[in-house]
């Protein structure tokens, strides 16, 4: 059931993460299937590449180890709701903060051992992380239109957005997909087998789901063209990386979306799709929030239940 259930959390993360991802390379004109393919395969070595620093925060540095077993049901469960909503609404959430909320929430119905250390960290580096992806898109897109006027926009252009998704992908792996990968192998996988079924997971999940996010990213926030797509992807790939290195888990989806804003900032202010940014900045103070509650209320209820 558990297992089932943080599978299911995985193919959504796909739904989300994947469409945030797969806005950034939609102006490359690439085949969907290929950039999909693409994606799938960087986002598997991101782990490999980095390490398995965020995998130990999440079943580590949350609730205590001993705590997670009797929550985690609960904590997915609640999680997979919150994002759902989001995704419904069209809205790119942050599973990491929908996930952390809910563990916390449902740790703190069942009398756990909270580590409130971990999960604050983990709070404050996501905003920080966002923040970070916000300045590097605007630094980047002001001073990277300098260098682009000297270079033949065609095969070195490409080529540049290949190595910035390459970041992009690689980080997205090593902090994102590592959410999964940790509740995985705490529920008896292999570390290998972990990431393999997380890899699949979320392929599957972008295949099917991710469109809905991407057109909202790519059209709505500024209009992505190959260099403003070129900007967000370094400046995502930096910021979360340097998170991954830390061991702290962070949105992708939700630096995708700060970096856009940056960028769009430095090209024109006015061009920036500011309501959807609106919407989008509602819904990172209202997902630990709304997943807390959800998470308490889920443990409750599986208490409750156990004892009629």
């Amino acid at each position: 059931m558990t297992v089932a259930l943080v599978l299911a959390f995985n193919l959504l993360a796909g739904f989300n993460d994947g469409g945030n991802l797969l806005a950034t390379l939609l102006p490359s004109r690439v085949r969907p299937i290929l950039l999909w393919f693409w994606l799938a395969v960087v986002v598997s070595l991101g782990p490999i590449v980095l390490g398995t620093h965020v995998a130990d925060t999440i079943v580590r540095r949350i609730v205590t180890p001993q705590s997670l077993s009797p929550i985690l049901a609960s904590a997915t469960l609640s999680a997979i709701a919150v994002v759902l909503v989001s995704w419904w609404q069209r809205v790119p959430t942050s599973m990491s903060l929908a996930l952390i909320g809910a563990m916390v929430g449902a740790g703190t119905a069942a009398g756990s051992h909270v580590l409130w250390g971990g999960a604050t960290r983990a709070v404050v580096g996501f905003v920080l992380t966002v923040l970070l992806g916000g300045l590097l898109g605007l630094l980047i897109a002001r001073y990277g239109r300098q260098v682009l006027r000297h270079l033949r926009r065609g095969a070195v252009l490409s080529l540049i957005m290949l190595l910035t998704a390459l970041l992009e992908g690689l980080a997205y792996g090593g902090n994102d997909l590592e959410k999964a990968i940790g509740l995985l192998h705490f529920s008896g996988f292999t570390l290998h087998g972990a990431i393999l079924f997380a890899t699949l997971s979320f392929a599957l999940g972008s295949a099917v789901g991710s469109w809905r996010i991407a057109r909202t990213v790519s059209g709505q926030i500024i209009r992505l063209r190959p260099p403003e797509a070129l900007y967000t992807q370094a400046a995502t790939g930096l910021a979360v990386l340097a998170a991954a290195t830390a061991g702290i888990p962070v949105s992708t989806s939700q630096t995708v979306d700060a970096s856009l804003l940056g960028v769009g900032s430095a090209e024109n202010p006015r061009h920036v799709g500011w309501r959807v940014a609106r919407r989008m900045v509602f819904a990172w103070f209202f997902t630990p929030l709304a997943a807390f509650v959800m998470g308490g209320l889920a443990q409750w209820l599986a208490v409750l239940l156990r004892h009629v």
